[in-house]
């Protein structure tokens, strides 16, 4: 039996675009694509963490196996912790259900992270973005990394900062971090029951709360895929990325 579990959480109720996980994306519902994405690693068993039966109802029709949680659970990775209860893998991968375009090689680049490395706590994903204004669109979360891929810092402000505009400084690359996450169980534990930390609540990046009790988060450095969906505007614009870049497959 596979050491690694793949849970995707998939909050109905989520505030900006309610239900967009069962929205249809191009003849399927978000959340199938991400599924499918999952199961196509063959890493080992996939699961959808809800707190709605209605997406329950909806997996069950793509043949996928979702288990209800808490409504009270503070984020994804709660959800995922109390879904990974009573089960016994030691590797968990995080899986946001609102990117429908996760590839799976980013999903196996994340997990062989955590499997290769018993001193990494938590693995994660970035992709490397040139300096252009979009590195200062709060919503792109910047990883600054180590020459060992280790995650020094993220932030959702333009870092590292360049004091030297030379050509070489310019030409050097920001890292755009990806919210999927493994997690060694002991570290998922660990995470979940640590107090907000207060470099998180300024940022509103859960990650740094792993930084600051001194867990150790590497990046595995992934190709950039499409754009997840936030709101309604997210899904249209899915829809025409998917058929510029899907569709001929």
């Amino acid at each position: 039996m596979s050491d690694i579990l793949i849970a995707i959480p998939a909050r109905y109720g989520s505030s900006r675009l309610p239900g967009k996980i069962l929205k249809p994306l191009c003849g399927k519902p978000v959340i199938q694509h991400v599924y499918e994405a999952c199961k196509n690693t063959g890493l080992g068993e996939v699961i959808i963490a809800t707190e709605s039966p209605l997406v329950v109802a909806a997996a069950a029709q793509f043949g996928a196996n979702a288990v209800l949680t808490s409504e009270t659970c503070q984020s994804g990775t709660d959800r995922v912790f109390e879904a990974a209860q009573n089960r016994p893998e030691q590797l968990i991968i995080n899986v946001q259900g609102d990117e429908p375009f996760i590839q799976t090689e980013t999903v196996l680049a994340v997990a062989n992270l955590l499997k290769n490395d018993p001193k990494c706590d938590i693995s994660t994903a970035a992709f490397a973005m040139p300096d252009t204004d979009e590195v200062d669109n709060p919503n792109i979360v910047k990883a600054v990394l180590a020459k060992d891929s280790r995650a020094l810092y993220f932030s959702r402000s333009r870092v590292p900062y360049k004091r030297e505009k030379t050509p070489e400084n310019l030409r050097a690359p920001y890292w755009h971090h990806c919210g999927i996450y493994g997690y060694r169980r002991a570290a998922l534990e660990r995470f979940v029951n640590l107090p907000e930390s207060p470099l998180e609540k300024l940022e509103r990046l859960e990650q740094l709360r792993a930084l600051e009790d001194g867990m150790t988060i590497k990046c595995a450095e992934i190709s950039p895929s499409g754009p997840a969906i936030d709101t309604a505007e997210d899904l249209a614009a899915a829809e025409e990325y998917f058929k510029k870049h899907h569709a001929q497959h």
